[in-house]
């Protein structure tokens, strides 16, 4: 799944996640059971344009290790079971009717969504640590000074 991100005139495209199966699209967006994988694309002049490039396979991707950093909390956060939106929280509070989650009654399935390894000299690659580098991003040690 994807989504157009920023504004209409500088947007780009995200991968998005989801780690339950048998949820209609419709529900994965009204239970927010979905999250960044860190795949981002580059950014376009319109929306016409970004759809268009994802049309005919002209997207240039890369990854975004904080958004995939981010897009992994949003899952761990989401993944439980008794997972509810806030909105949902609210409404009930004022309310409303509980609604039961759509995976109620279903067997939990562990999250796995593992980021593919490139070749060096294409995109990214692991370090000895098991920590994903971007190739043109420098690392300051945090033993040099912040200036």
């Amino acid at each position: 799944m994807f989504w157009i991100n920023g504004p209409e005139n500088f947007c780009y495209l995200s991968e998005q996640r989801q780690w339950r199966c048998g949820l209609s699209f419709q529900e994965v967006l009204e239970w927010k059971q979905c999250a960044p994988s860190g795949l981002v694309s580059q950014r376009f002049s319109s929306l016409q344009a970004a759809c268009e490039a994802f049309e005919h396979n002209q997207i240039f991707w890369s990854h975004d290790l904080y958004l995939r950093r981010m897009g992994d909390q949003m899952a761990l956060h989401r993944s439980a079971d008794d997972y509810r939106p806030t909105v949902m929280k609210l409404a009930e509070a004022s309310g409303q009717a509980v609604r039961p989650a759509p995976w109620s009654g279903r067997p939990s399935t562990p999250l796995s969504c593992p980021v593919p390894l490139m070749n060096s000299n294409v995109g990214l690659v692991g370090d000895p640590g098991g920590e994903l580098t971007h190739p043109r991003r420098r690392r300051r040690s945090l033993r040099e000074p912040v200036h």
